[in-house]
């Protein structure tokens, strides 16, 4: 590939170029869904390809890999429900399993050291040339796609269909996560509503997409706590405060303004993708916050994680009596889970527990506040000075937890030496 080919995805002219292209011809086959499906698919091999840290080979990986899902999906779908039930169950557990596998081996190094061997010393992350960019996307979707298969909820399979879900650039990289039957009765037929209007709609999202990406996460990075050039051990309180506000905000800016890229992007082809943030850091608690917190992602977790451990512990006798408790297992080991998915070191299961906790805390809380019989304080608690204290602690409790994503566990041991020696 040559070079004048390689750009990162939303950033310099080449990129955009090419996007026009394809947004141009995406509508000019619109009455011609065939050609259109064929020519999305081409793009989007050939846009990938153009990423510096994404090869032809790792093309070639992830159209084996949304092969041999579709193949797991149609099978799922064509074996009758009642008499293949046990078949179908097993398949269904087979599919999840071996994609949650390709996931591993592709993310964390463990794995990866022990099928190939490696140092036991070595960073807790992938190797360079083993790392599979957007792979954790395209294992979510995918089991995504095979659960509803086997629930039986996703409608005609069609192949072609099925790898554009699997690999459409705007949201390879990093989402929003999309769902297969939502993609394709959206977004594979005739592009949504007149062109004026997506062009409106989708424009503006993408000049939002751009200034929070590349101007307001650039303002705040440098105060970001990793990146003060102060080394931990001599952070004062007021270095930390900073840093923590500032990360949480970098954060923010720059995953938002990414996804206003993608959907701004997608939406320019007639094709709409869900909502990943609505104003995280005015909700009034931590649960809300994360309800509308890289949404597709939190959606995920709850349908395909959170609702199958408390389905599978809800009819334990232990459990039955006590549905506060199953809520609290259900929300630690999916925030657990989520921890680790962002990387298999120690702190990413510290931060995750820690969000659960919160979430748990605050549901016993919620519970607990109804039963006060005490007139001023239910009025205050329905009031709009309740809800600000509620924005104001709850972005101060986000804002703690970046600590622990951004540390590693002796770091965090030396900044807290720092601040309470």
């Amino acid at each position: 590939m040559s070079r004048s080919w390689s750009f990162e995805f939303y950033s310099g002219p080449i990129f955009w170029i090419a996007v026009v292209v394809v947004v141009v011809l995406v509508r000019l086959f619109r009455s011609r869904p065939g050609v259109r499906d064929w020519f999305l698919l081409v793009a989007s091999s050939a846009l990938l390809v153009a990423l510096p840290r994404f090869t032809p080979r790792d093309l070639l990986l992830v159209l084996a890999f949304s092969g041999v899902s579709y193949a797991s999906c149609r099978t799922l779908a064509r074996l009758d429900p009642i008499r293949d039930q046990s078949r179908r169950k097993l398949l269904a557990t087979l599919g999840v399993l071996a994609i949650l596998g390709f996931l591993s081996f592709f993310k964390y190094r463990l794995p990866q050291n022990l099928l190939l061997g490696g140092a036991a010393d070595a960073p807790s992350r992938a190797t360079d040339h083993l790392a599979l960019l957007g792979v954790s996307y395209i294992a979510f979707k995918a089991i995504s796609a095979v659960v509803d298969a086997y629930k039986g909820s996703i409608g005609e399979l069609d192949a072609l269909r099925f790898f554009n879900y699997m690999t459409f650039f705007p949201a390879f990289i990093a989402g929003p996560i999309n769902r297969y039957d939502l993609f394709t009765t959206q977004g594979a037929g005739t592009p949504q509503g007149p062109w004026r209007d997506d062009l409106k709609g989708g424009g503006r999202r993408i000049v939002d997409g751009l200034f929070k990406k590349f101007v307001l996460a650039p303002l705040v990075f440098p105060y970001v706590l990793t990146n003060q050039g102060t080394p931990l051990a001599a952070m004062s309180p007021g270095n930390v405060l900073v840093g923590l506000y500032a990360a949480a905000l970098y954060f923010y800016f720059d995953f938002a303004g990414y996804s206003d890229l993608a959907i701004g992007s997608a939406r320019l082809m007639g094709i709409p993708l869900p909502e990943n943030f609505n104003w995280p850091f005015l909700q009034k608690n931590i649960r809300d916050l994360w309800s509308n917190w890289h949404m597709s992602l939190t959606g995920w977790l709850i349908d395909y994680l959170y609702w199958p451990v408390v389905r599978k512990l809800r009819n334990r006798e232990f459990f039955r009596p006590r549905p506060v408790l199953l809520s609290i297992v259900g929300m630690n080991v999916t925030f657990v889970a989520c921890g680790l998915w962002h990387g298999e070191a120690p702190h990413f299961a510290v931060w995750g527990l820690y969000h659960g906790i919160g979430i748990s805390v605050l549901n016993v809380y919620q519970r607990q506040k109804r039963r006060i019989p005490s007139r001023p304080l239910q009025r205050y608690f329905a009031s709009r000075y309740s809800r600000w204290v509620g924005v104001v602690g709850t972005f101060h409790f986000f804002s703690a937890g970046t600590a622990l994503f951004l540390l590693d566990l002796q770091q965090l041991r030396t900044l807290l030496r720092a601040l309470f020696a």
